[in-house]
């Protein structure tokens, strides 16, 4: 395979030569250079699996094992032209997929200037994806508005149990970033007295995928939030400490106020 291109998919996999070390039984410092020493001398076995972590056939990676399809084998320049009758299929799933591959909603508009197909392509390959759910296969095409397009999981493949134990996963195992602490903290000690509102205008996007692994809740209006049992626990030195309670604002310390002594009889 042409080490260029070997290393370019490799880039695009996000692959560490760590990482493609383990996966290649290869000790990392012999990968320096991007390329993998003696690879047709590897097991059959780490070659497919070398193959499907990249989306190739093992072939693309020795052709000596069969010869090359011209699916396998399409060039940039065929990438990039239209074709005279696109097939609507293929079309709807290269969609979805250069979705996936950016973190942000993109336009028809853009989508063509990436893709380098017509617009026309590009609206006919959203509207035929739109109304074939199952040719995205686990995600599904979705409208942002006022003309933008994302792709998310589907909602109809997993159970509602298995759903939250997935979202249990990362509530409970990845790192918050500081911009959700701060807005965990926020939330704790400013929603009570009507300062978040104005607060989260500028952390909207941390804030909602607080909302969406379910930290933090929002049930009565996008500034009137609650924060999840377990954070609020977190937060409070006290474990019975009632919801609508709040600590100081000041430098967004989460030290609690004494409890006011009784009124003397």
């Amino acid at each position: 395979m042409n080490p260029q291109v070997f290393q370019q998919r490799i880039e695009q996999a996000a692959l560490s030569l760590w990482e493609l070390g383990d996966l290649l039984g290869i000790h990392p410092h012999h990968l320096h250079t991007g390329d993998v020493p003696g690879l047709t001398a590897l097991p059959a076995q780490v070659i497919i699996d070398l193959a499907r972590r990249l989306d190739l056939h093992p072939a693309d990676l020795i052709e000596a094992l069969d010869p090359p399809t011209p699916a396998r084998r399409t060039t940039a320049a065929d990438s990039t032209a239209d074709t005279a009758q696109p097939d609507l299929n293929t079309d709807a799933q290269t969609v979805p997929t250069a979705l996936a591959t950016t973190s942000i909603p993109l336009t028809a508009d853009e989508l063509a200037t990436a893709l380098r197909w017509t617009l026309d392509r590009v609206t006919t390959a959203l509207s035929h994806a739109h109304a074939h759910p199952a040719l995205a296969g686990p995600v599904a095409l979705r409208r942002v508005p006022p003309d933008g397009w994302t792709i998310s999981a589907r909602l109809d493949v997993l159970t509602d149990d298995q759903r939250r134990a997935l979202a249990d996963n990362v509530r409970y195992r990845a790192p918050f970033t500081d911009e959700e602490a701060n807005i965990l903290l926020a939330a704790y000690v400013l929603h009570g007295h009507g300062e978040y509102d104005s607060w989260r205008q500028d952390h909207l996007d941390a804030e909602q995928a607080l909302k969406d692994s379910g930290l933090l809740h929002s049930q009565n209006g996008p500034h009137r939030v609650s924060l999840d049992d377990d954070v609020r626990f977190s937060l409070d030195h006290r474990p019975s400490a009632p919801a609508d309670t709040h600590a100081p604002r000041d430098g967004f310390q989460a030290a609690r106020r004494p409890a006011s002594p009784p009124e003397a009889q």
